[in-house]
């Protein structure tokens, strides 16, 4: 395994783990009855924007690690 297969399971790895990270915060946040969240103000539409961009995170981590 060379040096930019080691990279690209990284950066693959590391972008699974954030996009899973915001995709608890998103469950968190909906799940919620105030608007804040760990002392974020999340409302109305702003609770959607941490899950897609979280599955968009988990999605391509995950696609990135199985391509290497």
């Amino acid at each position: 395994m060379n040096d930019g297969t080691k990279f690209k399971r990284m950066l693959g790895g590391i972008l699974a783990g954030i996009g899973l990270l915001l995709l608890l915060f998103a469950c968190i946040a909906f799940m919620s009855a105030d608007d804040t969240v760990m002392g974020l103000a999340v409302k109305g539409a702003r609770k959607i924007a941490p899950a897609v961009l979280g599955l968009i995170l988990l999605v391509s981590g995950i696609s990135m690690v199985n391509r290497t």
